[in-house]
């Protein structure tokens, strides 16, 4: 009744199963308080995806943000973000821990970070492109490395269009402490661009006031222009412009 003559058993499957399960047990190997010291599944798997999460990130970072923005700090954190997450992500899943919760507390802390920071658009969308990456090569998810690579291309392709073909042409832009203040009227606008273009060396395609400081005659302009090739669009620190048409950060 129990044995192998029971039509609804198959013995071939019986004994793969079987198989399955001591070959598992082999590669666990020695435990420690239950805790296996080595799991070799586990450890081809995390190596495997991790490396390919670094070379995604990698291109994202070093290939389309770096070479416009020539910031280290910025690209150091992205690479630093994708990696944390992507471990958080690929051992609370290992675990059976709701993905959900540790990645909702993530952002919760990085949110709090830099909410106290003047962190320019283009570095917040890295940020969260990079976080993305992490999430969809950390997850788990039960599909095909075809599949994983495919979100990965397509993620780098829509990246090298934006950043090469449409956004080819952007204009960058640096805040200015402005001693000449009686060109910031409206009226004046065109002699104010004049002024700018004069000492800065670039075409001027905009000008935004902000702060103005009567006490010391000054105002704090931010100038959009058309960077030259290779130029950093430095928009975090702030350039005092002299008579000399010389510049002080």
């Amino acid at each position: 009744m129990f044995g192998f003559d029971n039509p609804t058993v198959d013995p071939d499957l019986y004994d793969q199963e079987i198989a399955l399960l001591a070959g598992a047990d082999q590669q666990v190997g020695a435990t420690f308080l239950g805790i296996p010291l080595c799991d070799t599944q586990s450890v081809q798997q995390l190596c495997l995806q991790f490396v390919f999460n670094l070379l995604v990130t990698t291109a994202i970072v070093w290939l389309f943000y770096y070479p416009k923005s020539h910031r280290k700090d910025f690209s150091v954190t992205f690479m630093l973000f994708s990696s944390a997450v992507f471990m958080l992500l690929f051992f609370m899943k290992s675990v059976g821990i709701d993905v959900s919760i540790g990645l909702g507390l993530f952002m919760i802390f990085g949110i709090m970070r830099y909410r106290t920071e003047m962190v320019p658009i283009r570095e917040m969308t890295y940020l969260f492109l990079s976080i993305a990456v992490a999430v969809i090569n950390g997850s788990n998810l039960m599909v095909s490395y075809a599949e994983l690579g495919l979100a990965n291309a397509l993620i780098l392709i829509v990246l090298a269009i934006l950043e090469y073909g449409v956004m080819r042409k952007h204009e960058a832009s640096k805040l200015i402490c402005y001693e000449r203040i009686e060109l910031i009227r409206p009226e004046r606008r065109e002699e104010l661009i004049a002024d700018l273009e004069e000492r800065l060396g670039h075409k001027v395609l905009r000008v935004d006031v902000g702060n103005v400081d009567l006490l010391r005659d000054v105002a704090f302009l931010k100038v959009y222009y058309t960077p030259a090739k290779g130029e950093s669009p430095m928009t975090e620190s702030t350039l005092k412009i002299n008579e000399k048409n010389s510049f002080n950060a």
